[in-house]
């Protein structure tokens, strides 16, 4: 059994004695009181101290132990009976709970007398007790684990694209630059304008249109006539190519009468070289 050292003020349990040993010298091997007294338990038992050996044993603390074993070898179940503070723990500690109910030694477990009972101190009460100290059941607190929380999963609100907004036909469209001069054939850069306006008209498949040819002012009326009659035929084609229904377009040709720039100018003349789209439905 593990010897523990006592603080100076100790009680041992509810009845403790205190002696004067025949032999003080050595007394430094025993738990001591203030006044120099050696303490004893219950049994009156010498209490040893840690820096008890052999050699330091007092006799008479000795064979008071001695005695005190045998009869408790013979009367084992009296003891038992009459020690209410006691618990039968051989060769394993006791921690304190550092409500000052038990004396302690320097490792902080409690200290027990030979029979392995705690020593109280004054100021032990049954709020203060340690379970395996008193002999009872120790009651292992079992945290209670709130059960998880159901989080619904956060879904993102489908996102629903915006119509896309037809740009409205004009009424008139004027496409310039789509031929050379002398030329009704529509250059390649006229192509994405009327591309557009392919788009414009399968966004509106109800409406017509009407297209007309125009030329500037140089060569004779005649052949100026025939010319914006070409143009404008080159245009309408373009756009059949495209899926517009022939019967929603009509051409007309107005040669170089209806000019909107100076044909004095090279470019007032191609200004003039020009298609009218307009929407007639």
């Amino acid at each position: 059994m593990k010897t523990k050292l006592l603080p100076l003020i100790a009680v041992l349990s509810a009845v403790s004695f205190t002696a004067q040993a025949n032999d003080s010298s050595n007394t430094d091997a025993y738990v001591t009181d203030t006044y120099g007294n050696i303490v004893k338990d219950v049994w009156g038992e010498c209490t040893r101290s840690i820096n008890w050996t052999p050699e330091t044993a007092i006799a008479s603390c000795e064979k008071n132990n001695v005695e005190a074993n045998t009869a408790t070898t013979e009367t084992a179940s009296d003891v038992a009976t009459a020690t209410t503070a006691s618990v039968a723990v051989v060769n394993n500690d006791i921690k304190d709970n550092g409500l000052r109910g038990y004396a302690i030694d320097s490792d902080d477990d409690v200290v027990r007398d030979s029979w392995g009972a705690c020593v109280r101190t004054i100021e032990w009460t049954t709020e203060n007790e340690i379970a395996r100290c008193e002999g009872k059941e120790e009651v292992v607190e079992v945290p209670v684990v709130a059960p998880p929380v159901a989080v619904a999963p956060i879904v993102a609100p489908a996102v629903v694209p915006a119509p896309v907004k037809q740009a409205p036909i004009p009424t008139v469209a004027a496409f310039r630059g789509f031929f050379d001069t002398n030329s009704a054939t529509l250059k390649h850069s006229a192509h994405e304008e009327l591309d557009t306006y392919a788009k414009f008209m399968k966004a509106q498949p109800n409406s017509k249109v009407k297209i007309t040819g125009h030329t500037d002012s140089r060569g004779t009326a005649s052949y100026n006539q025939s010319l914006s009659e070409k143009r404008a035929n080159a245009v309408k084609a373009y756009l059949v190519n495209k899926g517009i229904s022939a019967n929603r377009m009509e051409t007309h040709g107005a040669g170089e009468t209806n000019p909107t720039a100076d044909n004095s100018t090279r470019e007032g003349r191609a200004h003039n070289r020009r298609v009218d789209v307009e929407l007639v439905k």
